[in-house]
């Protein structure tokens, strides 16, 4: 009962998630009470609400259905990679702007950050 719980919850933040990054206009999502009236708020709203819903119902379902651990490092990496391509969905329909391009790479950037630290850690040897 509790793992159907746990896939359900996922399947919703998933569909959320993609409703809202794929929708072409944001400024009437029925059920969602918020408006994105404009491209900058479109597109915050599509990558950082979107991306983090699928990327939550991708760690929820890596959870689900696995038994080994994952590192905080890897489960904010997928979080900043969902949120990343979010961004990316939302160059397509709100176009470019400067500061969507500084937090793209920002994204991308601790993304990266986070998976050498989580590799170099796990090369590690404890000595202790």
């Amino acid at each position: 009962m509790l793992k159907a719980c746990m896939i359900f919850s996922a399947a919703c933040l998933f569909v959320i998630g993609c409703y809202v990054m794929f929708k072409p206009d944001l400024s009437d999502l029925g059920f969602i009470p918020v408006l994105a009236t404009n491209p900058e708020t479109a597109s915050e709203f599509r990558s950082l609400f979107a991306g983090s819903f699928i990327a939550y119902a991708y760690l929820l379902l890596r959870f689900t259905f696995s038994y080994k651990t994952i590192s905080v490092a890897i489960s904010i990496a997928y979080i900043m990679g969902f949120i990343a391509f979010g961004r990316i969905v939302s160059f397509f329909y709100e176009g470019f702007n400067s500061f969507g391009l500084i937090v793209f790479f920002g994204e991308i950037f601790l993304m990266l950050i986070l998976i050498f630290a989580h590799r170099k850690r796990k090369n590690e040897i404890p000595y202790f």
